[in-house]
Order: structure tokens, then sequence, then C-alpha cells
């Protein structure tokens, strides 16, 4: 029976075979591998499959071919360590988990700054310009009716405002020297709306950065209602 099949026979089995192996896989690099050699093998099935090569096809499954090759070699690229731009190293660690080349996108329309003397990120019940990390510095944090408290570094201030386009609930003080970056809601939206993986690591990266600000900064049984800036 197997010798029966024809070698045309088992390159459009292998072609199809991969497409259907790649669709079930959600590795997006895996399935761009995969789409990219079963384009290569329906390509060589149509240039032997007739007594001409079929070019109208042979084109189509090259060009697809050719995309799968590109955004593998992309996300590749963006998840090893060399993506991650010069001196922003110890920024990458302190922000969390994200991929080295989403960070070196974000790192793009953000600034760096060190605050001169204590700087003012956000006012509470005003609605912030940016959002800001804060790599390293003396954080403090006052709310109308509250007692004054410091807060870790490695954080993000005015992410909650950020989510909802609304007032920041705290007003919250860097002290001088304190490392920042700053995003300016303006180009900070206009980045996400064409990068969907990065506005996608950017809401994963608050919520983790939220979660790690409650649980250092707070004992479990006093955790305001509304920490979040």
């Amino acid at each position: 029976m197997l010798e029966a099949i024809s070698p045309s026979s088992l390159l459009v089995l292998g072609a199809v075979s991969t497409y259907v192996l790649g669709f079930l896989l959600r590795d997006q690099i895996a399935l761009r591998g995969l789409v990219t050699v079963g384009s290569t093998l329906y390509a060589t099935y149509y240039w032997t499959a007739g007594p001409e090569p079929l070019w109208d096809a042979i084109a189509g499954s090259t060009l697809i071919g050719i995309a799968s090759l590109q955004g593998m070699v992309r996300l590749t690229w963006s998840r090893l360590p060399v993506a991650v731009p010069r001196g922003t190293e110890h920024i990458l660690g302190r922000m969390g988990d994200i991929e080295p080349g989403l960070f070196r996108q974000l790192m793009k329309v953000g600034k760096r700054m060190k605050a001169k003397a204590p700087l003012t990120l956000t006012r509470q019940d005003t609605p912030p310009d940016a959002l800001w990390f804060v790599v390293s510095g003396s954080v403090t944090l006052e709310r109308q009716g509250h007692t004054a408290m410091t807060i870790s570094d490695g954080c993000f201030i005015g992410e909650i405002a950020w989510l909802r386009a609304g007032n920041a609930s705290a007003t919250v003080i860097v002290s001088a020297g304190a490392e920042l970056v700053r995003w300016s809601h303006r180009d900070l939206r206009r980045l996400l709306n064409r990068n969907h993986r990065l506005d996608i690591a950017l809401q994963a990266l608050i919520a983790q950065n939220l979660a790690n600000k409650l649980s250092t900064s707070f004992p479990t049984a006093q955790i305001p209602e509304n920490i979040a800036v």
C-alpha cells in the first residue's frame, strides 16, 4: 500500500500535516515554523506534480512561507536577551516578566529621568497625563484622611488611572535621586493601538506589579481598599 503512494502525494500529505500540527500548537514560533515547512512542501509539489510548474500556486505558497518565516524570526528575536537596549537591563529586571523585544518597544516611547528634587508623580483626584515606573528611590503615598506611607520601589505609578482613564487615587511623591521612566498617555496609547501583544504584556505587568505592591507594602489585614494609584 505504501508503495502505491507517489512522491507527489507524500509532499501533499506532509504539507497538510505540518499545517494541521502548527494550527494545533499555541506557541507562535513553532506554528510559523511549521507553516513555513508546509509552504515549502506545497511549492515543491506545485513544481513537480504536473508537466509544467504551476507558477501561480508556487508564488502563493512562497509568499505564505516568506511571511511565516519573517514572523518566526521576529518573534525569536523578541525573546532573545540581545533585544534589550544597552543600559536598561536593570530596568527590565525590576519591571518583571516581559519579552525583551516588547520591553525594547516600550522603552522607545518612554523617557528615562532622575529626580533632581522631590517630585510629585500623581495628585489625588487629578487625572495624570503619564504612566510612571519607579526603578529605584523612596516612594511616598499620601491619601486624604490617611497617614502618609512608603511603598517599595520597582513599581508602576498611575497604573489604575491609566487603565480606567480616570483620576489618581492618591498623591505619590518620589525622593530626590529616584530613577524613573515616564510614558505620556498619548504616546503610549498610540503605541499600544499598533501592537496588541505589547498591550496584553503591559496589562499583565501592571497586574503582577500591583499584586507585588500590595503584598510587600502592607500587612494582609491592613491593605487599604484602593491603594493603586
